[in-house]
C-alpha cells in the first residue's frame, strides 16, 4: 500500500551545489561594499557620485560627460523612489556618501545578472548544464570581477552588456523574433548609455540575424530586423541618456578629450606608466594574470592550446555560434589592446569570454574522469580556482589598510616627527575610519610631496632635499610611483633616483614596517603588487611602506 520513494543523492548534491552557487555569488558581490570605512578611494565612482548629486528634479543635467548618465539615473530615481515609500514626498538631492554606495549596489547587483546570463550563455554552447555550473562557479569566483563589483563604476554594466548581448546573439541566430531584438536592442542601449565604448558590442546581434537560417527569414526580413534593432536601439539610448543629445557639444568635446588621452596624444601625469608598453605584452603580463588569479590564468593558458587544436582538427570555424561568440569580445579586446592607456578595467568586459576556456576544459576532463577514481581531484581544482577571488573578497571585510597604516603611525611615531610622503595616490595619509580615535592635536607632521612635477623643476629638487634632511620617516604610501619610474629612468632621473636611494639605505632611511593587505600567499594567488598595472592595487589595497631615519640629520 505504501511506496517507499528512494531519494536521488545526485539530484539532492546538484541542489546544494546550485544553492552554495547562489549564495556565494550574493557573498562574493554584495559583502564589503561599505569599504574604506567612510573614505571614498575610487576617483571614477567619486566622479560619477558627484554627478549623481548635482541632479535635482527637473534640472538633470549631471555636468559630467565621461560616461553616460544611465548610472547616475538609475542611482538618482532608485533612491528618491525607495525615499517616497519610508522618507519626504518631495524629490531630494542625493549625498555623495550615499551616491557611492548605491553606485557600488547596482555594480554588484550587475555583476549578479552577469553570471546568471553566463550560465543561459555556457548551456546554449556547451548544451551541458554541468559545463554551465562550472563555468558560473569560475565566473562567482574570477578576482577581477569581484573588484569590479566593489566598485561604483559602469565595468560591472558593461560586462553585463557583453554577456547579454552574447546570449541574445545566439537566440537570434537559431531563432530570431521581434522580442528577443527587443531585448537585444535594450541591454545594448543600457551600455551605449553608461559608455559610448560598448558600441563594440553591437556586432554580434548583426551577425547572428545575417547568419541565421531560420526558415521564413530571408534577407529582406534580416534588413528589416536589423533596421528596427539599430532604430530601438538609438532610440533607447537617447531616452535613458538623453545629455548625450542635449548636451551634445560638451559631450563630444568630453569624448574627444578621453579618446586623446587614452590614445596618449594628450600626456597626463597617471598615465606615464604606459610609455614604452608594448601591446598584448602589457595585458598579459601585467593584468590577465592578476584579474583571473595565478591558477586560472595557467588553466587559461593551457586551455588556450588544447582550444587551437580542436578548432582547426574538429573544424569549429564552421560552426556560425563561434563566429558570433568571437565578435561579442574580439572588437572590445582588440581595441583595448593597442590603446595607450591599458588600465585594468579596461580588460573587465573580456573576463567572462576568457574564462569560457577552462570552464570547456574543466568540464570535458570532468565527462572523462566522471567514472574514475581520478575524479575526486577535480573539485580540488575548483577549490583552488576558487582561493584568489575569496583572498580578494577579505580586503572589503576588513578595515581599510590606509586606516590601519594610520592609526599604527600615530600610536608609534613619536610626537614632533616629520613624515615624507607622497601626493598623487587617491588620497593623502592621514586617513581615518568614522570609528577611530584620533589623537588630540597633531602628534607629527606629514608632508606629501608631488613627485610627478619633479623633473626639470629646480625650485622641487631644492624642497625635495630639504625634506629629505628634515624628515625622521619617509612613508610610501603605495607602488604607483617607485615600481613606474625605476623602469622609466632615464626619462624621469630625478624622481627614479630618490627611490633608488631610499631602498639601498642610501638617503639614511631603513625599512620599519610594511602594511600589506593580501598577505604573502595571497600575493602568490594573485600575484605580486609590485608587478601589476597600478590601478589593480591602488584604489582597494595598496602596499604601504614606511621608512625610519637611521642616521643622524644632515
Amino acid at each position: 500500500m505504501f511506496v517507499k520513494i528512494e531519494k536521488n543523492p545526485r539530484v539532492i548534491n546538484l541542489r546544494r551545489f546550485n544553492l552554495f552557487l547562489f549564495f556565494a555569488l550574493l557573498a562574493t558581490r554584495f559583502l564589503g561594499l561599505n569599504w574604506g570605512q567612510g573614505n571614498f578611494f575610487h576617483p571614477d565612482e567619486n566622479n560619477m557620485a558627484w554627478g549623481v548629486g548635482r541632479l535635482s528634479w527637473p534640472d538633470l543635467n549631471p555636468e559630467f560627460f565621461a560616461y553616460g548618465q544611465f548610472p547616475l539615473y538609475l542611482v538618482y530615481v532608485s533612491v528618491n523612489l525607495f525615499g517616497r515609500i519610508f522618507g519626504p514626498a518631495n524629490w531630494q538631492k542625493v549625498s555623495f556618501p550615499l551616491a557611492v554606495y548605491s553606485l557600488r549596489f547596482f555594480s554588484a547587483l550587475f555583476s549578479v545578472l552577469s553570471v546568471i546570463f553566463g550560465w543561459w550563455l555556457a548551456k546554449e554552447l556547451f548544451k551541458d548544464k554541468k559545463g554551465a555550473r562550472i563555468y558560473s562557479f569560475l565566473l562567482t569566483f574570477t578576482p577581477g570581477l569581484i573588484q569590479a563589483a566593489h566598485f561604483g563604476t559602469t565595468e560591472s554594466l558593461l560586462v553585463f552588456t557583453a554577456l547579454s548581448t552574447a546570449y541574445f546573439s545566439l537566440l537570434l541566430l537559431r531563432k530570431p523574433s521581434f522580442k528577443i531584438l527587443f531585448l537585444t536592442a535594450l541591454v545594448s542601449a543600457v551600455g551605449l548609455s553608461a559608455k559610448i565604448s560598448a558600441a563594440a558590442f553591437l556586432f554580434p546581434p548583426v551577425l547572428a540575424v545575417l547568419l541565421s537560417r531560420k526558415k521564413g527569414f530571408g534577407f529582406l526580413k534580416k534588413i528589416i530586423g536589423l533596421f528596427v534593432y539599430g532604430i530601438l536601439t538609438l532610440f533607447l539610448t537617447i531616452i535613458f541618456s538623453p545629455q548625450l543629445a542635449l548636451n551634445f557639444e560638451k559631450s563630444l568635446s568630453t569624448l574627444s578629450y578621453e579618446s586623446r588621452v587614452a590614445w596618449g596624444s594628450s600626456p597626463v601625469f597617471y598615465t606615464r606608466q604606459f610609455i614604452n608598453t608594448k601591446p598584448f605584452i602589457f595585458q598579459a603580463s601585467k593584468v590577465f594574470p592578476w584579474v583571473l588569479g595565478t591558477p586560472l590564468f595557467l588553466l587559461l593558458v593551457f586551455a588556450l592550446g588544447f582550444f587551437a587544436l580542436g578548432f582547426f582538427k574538429k573544424r569549429l570555424f564552421s560552426r556560425p555560434e563561434i563566429y558570433v561568440l568571437l565578435l561579442s569580445f574580439l572588437p572590445w579586446l582588440l581595441l583595448n589592446l593597442f590603446l595607450f592607456t591599458k588600465w585594468t578595467r579596461f580588460m573587465t568586459p573580456v573576463l567572462p569570454f576568457l574564462v569560457l576556456l577552462p570552464a570547456w576544459l574543466i568540464s570535458a576532463l570532468w565527462r572523462l574522469l566522471e567514472k574514475s577514481h581520478f575524479k575526486i581531484f577535480l573539485p580540488v581544482v575548483l577549490a583552488t580556482l576558487s582561493l584568489p577571488g575569496l583572498f580578494l573578497l577579505t580586503i572589503y571585510l576588513k578595515t581599510d589598510i590606509r586606516i590601519s597604516a594610520t592609526e599604527w603611525m600615530f600610536k608609534n611615531i613619536p610626537e614632533g616627527s616629520l613624515v615624507l610622503s607622497e601626493t598623487g595616490n587617491v588620497v593623502d595619509l592621514p586617513v581615518w575610519s568614522k570609528d577611530s580615535i584620533r589623537p588630540e592635536g597633531n602628534r607629527f607632521e606629514i608632508v606629501n610631496f608631488d613627485f610627478y612635477s619633479l623633473e626639470g623643476n629646480g625650485a622641487k629638487v631644492v624642497e625635495l632635499e630639504d625634506l629629505v634632511n628634515r624628515a625622521d620617516y619617509v612613508l610610501v604610501p603605495s607602488r604607483r610611483i617607485f615600481t613606474n619610474y625605476a623602469r622609466l629612468a632615464d626619462d624621469f632621473p630625478e624622481t627614479a633616483a630618490f627611490h633608488q636611494k631610499l631602498f639601498s639605505g642610501e638617503l639614511g632611511f631603513s625599512p620599519l614596517i610594511s602594511f600589506e593587505p593580501l598577505g604573502s600567499f595571497g600575493q602568490i594567488l594573485l600575484g605580486s603588487d609590485l608587478l601589476a598595472e597600478e590601478t589593480w592595487t591602488v584604489f582597494d589595497h595598496p602596499t604601504i611602506r614606511l621608512f625610519v631615519r637611521q642616521r643622524e640629520k644632515y
